[in-house]
């Protein structure tokens, strides 16, 4: 149990790292964070308070989605988030000094949040104690409708990212914080959390006993 709650909360820490440099990118975060992205711009709230109160919604979400099948393991779901946004924030603060001036400056720091994202994404599933709400309910519309895990995470960061942007014109009528590091970090994720499990088979497996 020691093992995979160091292994979550480090996990956790690294992916707020990563949003948190993606961020500081100015040409959009990753999927689960588009939305609360958004709504930093638009709103006096911080990005890791913005992704508490999403991380509230999707939890909700998935009560809606599973009813009588929601249980303790989606509520505790919460506990996780409040880290992450906290986390968020102190790597956003920490990180204020640092403003990109090129285009290529802006695209670097969102290609480094990559891999580093897949990194927290790859300790956080590994650690087998708890999901994350962004995963939590891809697991709970896999379950409802009876679709494979991955099939319904892709609808579930599709479904996000559009949401974001149709936030985003609707309040401001521009695209904002929905750009290229969005769709970037959306297409090579998940390449590079697969990379990083064939790389490191052994630590895998030591994780996941």
């Amino acid at each position: 149990m020691a093992k995979r709650i160091i292994t979550l909360a480090f996990g956790i820490t690294v992916m707020g790292f990563a949003v948190a440099l993606a961020k500081t990118a100015l040409i959009g975060t990753s999927p689960i964070s588009s939305v609360p992205n958004v709504v930093s711009i638009i709103t006096p709230l911080t990005i890791g308070e913005a992704t508490v109160l999403f991380m509230l919604v999707i939890v909700f979400l998935e009560w809606v989605v599973l009813c009588h099948g929601f249980g303790w393991h989606n509520l505790i779901q919460i506990l996780p988030s409040l880290l992450f946004g906290a986390i968020i924030d102190v790597f956003v603060s920490f990180l204020r000094p640092i403003h990109p001036q090129t285009y290529i400056a802006q695209l670097s720091l969102s290609l480094v949040s990559i891999p580093i994202l897949a990194i927290g994404v790859y300790c956080e599933v590994n650690s087998n104690l708890l999901m994350m709400p962004g995963e939590g309910i891809a697991s709970a519309l896999a379950q409802r409708f009876h679709k494979k895990f991955g099939t319904m995470k892709i609808l579930a960061d599709s479904t996000m990212v559009v949401a974001a942007a149709l936030l985003a014109l609707v309040c401001t009528h521009r695209l904002i914080g929905v750009r290229e590091g969005t769709i970037l970090s959306a297409l090579l994720t998940g390449e590079c959390v697969s990379l990083v499990e064939r790389g490191l088979p052994r630590f895998t497996n030591f994780l996941r006993r």
